[in-house]
C-alpha cells in the first residue's frame, strides 16, 4: 500500500467509454485501489465513445477533455483505450506538456508513435487468445475460427491482429449493429465455423441480456469463447483480461511519475493476468465435460440451478 505522505499532485483519468461499461468499471477499481489511499486527487472525464460512436462525437469529447485539462492542470493524465489515444493524446498531448500514461491499447501502440515520445508510457492490452482457442479446440470438430461482435473500431482491429498473428487470415468475422442482426449471425455462425469467439456486446443496439442468454443456451452447437468477463453468460469458456490489472499498473506508474520518474524511463508493459470462467449451463447443453485441470482454476458460471 502506498505511503500517504509520499505523493503530491493531481491525476486526471480520461476514459474512452462510460461509467456503466464493465471494462471501465474494472479499470476504475484498479485505479482507485492504488490512488485513493495516497490522498492524490483523481478526477475523471468520460468520452462515452461506445454509446456515441463516430469521429464527430469523439472529437467533441476530446475537446471537452482538453477543457478539463486546462482548468484542472493535472500532473499526469491517464488515458485508457484506443479512442482516447486517437482523438486526445496523439493530436493534443503527445510530445508536449503533461505526462501521459496510457492503458487498454489493443496489442500494439506503434500506430500512435509513443515509442519516441518523452512524455508517454503505458500498458498494452493483449488477449489470451491462443490458450483460449486451445481450451475450446479440445471440444471442437475442426479448426475453423469465427468472430462475432458489435461493429467497433476495437473489434475490427482485433480481428486484423488475430488473422495476422494466429490464424493466417482465416477468421470468419461478423460485425453487427443491432440485436436482431446479432441473433441471426450467431445462429448462422454455428454452421460456418468450428469455434466461435464472441468479442463484445458493446455497440449492439437493442441488446437484451436475457434474450441473449436464452439464445446461447438453446442455439449453441459449437464451443464458444470470449476475452471479456461480462460475456460469460453467453459463451462456454471465458479467459478474461482484467481491467483492474490495467488500472493498477496505470495508477502505480502515475504515482512513480509524481515522485519524479520520467515516462520515457518506464518501459511499456503488457497485461499477464487472466480469469478463467466456464459456463456450466452451456457445457451441459453441449455435453462438454471439463477436466480437473480446468475445474481447479476456473470460476463456474451457472444461471440455471440443476434440479434434484
Amino acid at each position: 500500500m502506498p505511503d500517504d505522505s509520499s505523493y503530491a499532485g493531481k491525476i486526471l483519468w480520461v476514459d474512452s467509454y462510460h461509467s456503466e461499461y464493465e471494462w471501465s468499471i474494472e479499470i476504475e477499481e484498479g485505479l482507485r485501489s492504488v490512488i485513493n489511499p495516497t490522498g492524490v486527487e483523481l478526477r475523471i472525464v468520460r468520452m462515452d465513445t461506445k454509446r456515441n460512436p463516430g469521429p464527430q462525437a469523439s472529437h467533441t469529447a476530446a475537446r471537452e477533455a482538453l477543457a478539463v485539462i486546462s482548468a484542472f492542470e493535472p500532473d499526469v493524465v491517464i488515458a485508457t483505450d484506443d479512442n482516447a489515444q486517437t482523438y486526445l493524446v496523439v493530436p493534443h498531448l503527445r510530445d508536449v506538456g503533461v505526462s501521459v500514461v496510457f492503458a487498454g491499447v489493443n496489442w500494439d501502440a506503434s500506430e500512435y508513435g509513443y515509442s519516441s515520445s518523452p512524455n508517454v508510457t503505458g500498458m498494452i492490452e493483449v488477449d489470451l487468445v491462443e490458450p483460449l482457442v486451445d481450451l475450446l479446440a479440445v471440444h471442437a470438430d475442426g479448426i475453423r475460427v469465427g468472430y462475432i461482435s458489435g461493429d467497433t473500431k476495437t473489434d475490427r482491429k482485433l480481428v486484423d491482429v488475430y488473422n495476422d498473428r494466429f490464424f493466417g487470415g482465416e477468421v470468419v468475422a461478423s460485425f453487427v449493429t443491432t440485436f436482431d442482426e446479432f441473433q441471426q449471425a450467431f445462429v448462422e455462425m454455428q454452421e460456418q465455423v468450428d469455434i466461435l469467439l464472441f468479442g463484445n456486446n458493446a455497440g449492439i443496439e437493442g441488446w437484451d441480456d436475457a434474450a441473449a442468454a436464452e439464445l446461447a443456451a438453446t442455439h449453441t452447437s459449437i464451443p464458444t469463447g470470449s476475452r471479456s468477463s461480462w460475456m460469460a453468460p453467453y459463451v462456454l469458456v471465458t479467459l478474461a483480461k482484467l481491467g483492474q490489472e490495467q488500472g493498477e499498473w496505470a495508477a502505480t506508474t502515475a504515482l512513480e511519475i509524481l515522485q519524479g520518474a520520467s515516462p520515457a524511463s518506464i518501459p511499456e508493459a503488457e497485461n499477464a493476468v487472466g480469469k478463467l470462467i466456464v459456463n456450466a449451463d452451456i457445457a451441459d447443453a453441449l455435453g462438454v465435460v471439463f477436466g480437473p485441470s480446468v475445474l481447479r482454476t476456473a470460476e463456474i458460471y451457472r444461471e440455471v440451478e440443476p434440479s434434484g
